[in-house]
């Protein structure tokens, strides 16, 4: 693997996004990717977790011919 690649998870529900290349974003000059902030980590968790029981559910609905 690349050399580069940051920290190892030390537990499976940690978060981590690796820099590509030192890549910025071309209008703002910032990192291209980053960590993401605990409120936006509980924010992608609520949304998939929202996701997840809609998928659930409309997969309910499609086997019972709805």
């Amino acid at each position: 693997m690349d050399e580069q690649i940051r920290p190892q998870l030390q537990h499976e529900s940690e978060t981590i996004i690796v820099d590509q290349d030192d890549e910025t974003h071309p209008e703002r000059g910032e990192p291209a990717v980053r960590w993401l902030t605990s409120e936006e980590l509980d924010e992608l968790r609520r949304d998939m977790k929202e996701a997840s029981a809609w998928a659930r559910a409309e997969l309910k609905r499609r086997r019972e011919g709805g």
